[in-house]
């Protein structure tokens, strides 16, 4: 009997994912402790200031550490023109593919670099989250280094031309 078994996670097994997996993992359990938390402590009529707060800041984490993975992997969500790629002759099938690498870097590159500007900024001004006093620039800066590593993987990342997704 032929079966075959895809591991859904193939970029998990090594390199810089590893590690952003783990963190958003901790993340989501912390949102879900949170949430948990505060209904419990809404029930006895003590809600935790800041729960909203700190879970839309949890949640950027989240959204930043999951990138890595998500570009490592090839799994972006996308609607474009570049998609044709797939049913293309191969010569131009190739070009298009690395075509929309270039610009999927250019992006990440470039959003990588407004948010350590933004970050940059947002420390110098000392601004921080109003109910909860966290300092905000760190998340930024999380969100620069993710984003600044998914440029890198981009370029690195293994999935090629003749892949199906």
């Amino acid at each position: 009997m032929n079966t075959t078994t895809s591991d859904p996670t193939p970029a998990t097994n090594s390199g810089p994912a590893v590690w952003f997996v783990q963190v958003a993992s901790w993340v989501l359990a912390a949102m879900a402790l949170v949430a948990f938390c505060d209904v419990i402590l809404r029930i006895a009529g003590r809600p935790i200031t800041g729960a909203y707060e700190l879970t839309a800041l949890l949640m950027g984490l989240l959204v930043y550490a999951t990138l890595p993975l998500v570009t490592a992997q090839d799994e972006h969500v996308r609607a474009g023109i570049l998609q044709m790629w797939r049913t293309a002759p191969a010569g131009l099938g190739r070009a298009l593919f690395q075509l929309r690498r270039l610009l999927s870097c250019i992006a990440l590159a470039y959003l990588a670099w407004a948010l350590f500007n933004y970050m940059l900024r947002v420390a110098k001004a000392g601004d921080r989250a109003p109910y909860i006093e966290v300092p905000l620039s760190w998340v930024a800066a999380f969100g620069a280094l993710c984003m600044a590593l998914s440029a890198c993987l981009v370029v690195w990342s293994q999935r090629r031309v003749g892949a199906t997704s």
